[in-house]
């Protein structure tokens, strides 16, 4: 939710629309968007996964633990960061129409070493 102007601080804001401004240009996202799209995609993974098999692979496990401990270590506790989780994992409106990436195969570099993936 967007947060009311301050007049104190209309330099600030005046920066920042131009940043904004020129992101947008370039076609690049914010942090904000970047944060959205990956629990998109965790979405996404987590839905197609359980499909198939209904025990989480040990992978989304430890990001589903690491996103609890995250909220913990922000003053929440109890069973409200679980439940909001996987809320917001599960229940998406969007999560059919999400894109789902196609697995390739690891890239090879010319040195010989396997690139990973590549961002």
């Amino acid at each position: 939710m967007p947060r009311v102007a301050d007049p104190r601080n209309e330099v600030g804001r005046d920066k920042t629309e131009k940043w904004r401004e020129k992101l947008r240009a370039a076609r690049m996202p914010e942090s904000c968007q970047v944060d959205t799209a990956v629990a998109a995609a965790v979405a996404v993974v987590m839905a197609d996964r359980l499909e198939q098999d209904p025990d989480l692979s040990p992978d989304l496990q430890i990001i589903l633990a690491t996103a609890r401990a995250v909220l913990k270590q922000r003053g929440f506790d109890g069973r409200g960061p679980s439940t909001k989780l996987m809320s917001r994992l599960f229940h998406r409106k969007d999560l059919p129409a999400l894109p789902r990436a196609k697995r390739s195969a690891p890239q090879v570099r010319d040195d010989g070493e396997d690139g990973g993936a590549s961002l």
